[in-house]
């Protein structure tokens, strides 16, 4: 076996074991085993904010235990159980005055299997989101009615529900008032504790947390479950480094069910493939804990719970802002300039929440723009997909040439490097040395045949991070009837049960990896045909045959959006080659002339 093709095997090798790094990238954490570090991306030094030292932790049992002392009593109030629905042109928040909940949450611009996207996933308990508790993350939730009003100041839209407790004596009211305002993805909401007779709120539990605020137990659409690749849910949090004092975006990723951080952050997120819930946790000094544990109607959980300390003030107001809707660019951005937003919110950098390729962020922001671009020119992201296909294949065409030329050049010499190996069969070092002179006589570079691998493989992985999270992509249609969801594996027929092939599971028939593999391997032949004395043994079959088969098996359940990329790669790679070796033998016929 030659070493060009020893090169491209390692090559497609690297390619093939890259391909399965990034199916697996994202795949959910395995039980308990010691706490993984962190991914970190630095971007821009902060301005003024208060640095603490990172305390990233997981959190055991024995930590978690009940807080000693006694907690606030309700004082007797007859508030009556409502729900009260509040709809925007966003979305459509249903309270309860049991607990001063949300129990749901919908975006009514977002759809999911025709019904607008719950972002309060509670599998039917009745918990919903925005419970508070006196305490730590795992005191209990106040259940309690609390009287309800609701006031309008212009277009804001105020829902403020408050019931007095007790405790050594000292009553005290706590409020919730949520401030909604039409056409935001934000909703605020502001905590207060207040003595009707200027004394300090109580301790609340004996311990330095006053009370936890809990976003829960799941946000949305509905999954079947989080693989990394349907669905994914990253712990994250934006805020300054404590050396440094540079703002970076830090993956929090746990072995266990529980993590806690007391690190200063600009916001925390439970962050999903194209959704996301980001608080603003606001002044002061917060725990931020992320709960996978098991909760009543949720057994694949992830509580965002935000612990206050305790302050002897006779007034504790502590007012949080949360984004709570999809993750798209046009949307967080707006965010980032007061004057973009009805609340007056900047520099909140929620563009930094959905994950990117870690060292080829730069070129995924390139595809990005570029089909944006042609979406742009041509309203079909099937269609842009396409476009950016060819334009890809363009700028890689001389490359690819040139790669052409060498291989036909290697595959012209076959039979004086076989002369070789049979001169000098006993003595390496003077076969090296005969077949080095042999390739600078023919000018025959042995990598040139790999050059294209190397220059799509970066690519590849830039495109995989863009298409496999691109929010225009969901639910985008490519062609009614088949390729009904870019973001998603299409298919033309798909089983009720998936059928268990030990070492694979298929889901459903799909036609586009069947048309990347007769593409792939129609390539092959086609190329083969023009390089004279192509290699025919059973050494090049793992190549011709072996390697689009394995590709195949990886690439069969990606998002058809990248694999729609994929196979126009291998049929314009197809037209290209037909027309190189229509070329070639009009020369070749020319020349004998």
């Amino acid at each position: 076996m030659d070493k060009n093709t020893i090169l491209a095997i390692v090559l497609s090798s690297v390619i093939i074991i890259g391909g399965m790094t990034l199916i697996q990238m994202n795949a959910p954490d395995t039980p308990p085993e010691p706490a993984v570090q962190t991914e970190t991306v630095e971007t821009a030094p902060a301005e003024s904010v208060e640095s603490a030292e990172n305390t990233s932790t997981e959190v055991t049992a024995a930590e978690t235990s009940a807080d000693s002392g006694t907690v606030p009593e309700m004082v007797e109030q007859d508030y009556p159980v409502e729900t009260i629905v509040e709809e925007t042109d966003l979305f459509k928040i249903t309270f309860s005055t049991a607990g001063a909940v949300v129990k749901n949450i919908e975006l009514l611009k977002e759809e999911d299997e025709g019904n607008p996207i719950s972002m309060v996933l509670d599998g039917g308990s009745g918990v919903g989101t925005f419970n508070l508790s006196f305490g730590n993350h795992d005191a209990p939730f106040i259940t309690s009615p609390f009287n309800h009003k609701k006031i309008h100041q212009g277009k804001e839209i105020i829902h403020e529900f408050s019931r007095d407790f007790v405790k050594d004596g000292q009553i005290f009211t706590l409020t919730k008032s949520y401030r909604i305002i039409p056409g935001e993805y934000v909703i605020e909401l502001i905590v207060t504790m207040e003595t009707p007779d200027g004394k300090a709120v109580p301790l609340l539990n004996g311990n330095e947390q006053a009370y936890t605020l809990t976003y829960g137990p799941q946000i949305g659409p509905n999954f079947e479950k989080i693989d990394g690749r349907y669905e994914i849910r990253d712990n994250v949090t934006w805020g300054p480094d404590s050396k440094s004092g540079k703002l970076k975006r830090v993956t929090h990723k746990n072995k266990s069910k529980l993590i806690q951080t007391g690190d200063t952050v600009n916001w925390a997120a439970v962050v999903g493939k194209y959704f996301a819930v980001i608080v603003d946790p606001g002044s002061g000094s917060s725990t931020i804990t992320w709960n996978g544990n098991p909760v009543e109607g949720q057994d694949q959980p992830s509580l965002l719970q935000i612990s206050k300390p305790a302050r002897r003030q006779s007034v504790i107001e502590d007012t949080y802002k949360f984004y709570i809707g999809p993750l798209d660019r046009k949307n967080l951005s707006r965010y980032d300039r007061a004057e973009d937003n009805a609340f007056g919110i900047s520099g909140m950098s929620l563009g930094k929440a959905p994950k990117t390729s870690a060292v080829l962020f730069w070129l995924e922001g390139i595809l990005r723009w570029l089909l944006e671009f042609f979406y742009n020119l041509v309203p079909n992201y099937g269609v842009a997909i396409i476009l950016l296909t060819i334009l890809i294949k363009l700028v890689l065409f001389p490359f690819t040439h040139k790669s052409y030329e060498s291989t036909s050049k290697m595959q012209a010499i076959q039979p004086k490097l076989k002369e070789l190996q049979a001169q000098y069969k006993g003595d390496s070092q003077k076969l090296n040395a005969k077949t080095a002179e042999l390739y600078k006589e023919e000018g025959v570079n042995p990598m040139g045949g790999c050059l294209p691998m190397l220059f799509q493989f970066p690519i590849f992985i830039a495109l995989y991070g863009l298409l496999n999270k691109f929010f225009p992509l969901r639910g985008a249609i490519f062609i009614p009837g088949w390729i009904i969801d870019l973001s998603a594996p299409e298919y033309i027929w798909k089983f009720a049960n998936p059928i268990d092939l030990k070492i694979w599971t298929l889901e459903a028939i799909r036609l586009l990896p069947v048309l990347y593999l007769a593409g792939q391997l129609l390539t092959t032949k086609v190329t083969q045909a023009g390089q004279a004395g192509a290699q025919s043994g059973a050494q090049q079959k793992m190549l011709t045959l072996g390697m689009p088969i394995m590709f195949f098996f990886i690439l069969y359940n990606m998002p058809s959006g990248l694999l729609l990329y994929w196979t126009v790669m291998n049929f314009v790679t197809l037209f290209q080659q037909i027309i190189t070796n229509y070329v070639k033998k009009r020369k070749a016929a020319g020349g004998a002339a």
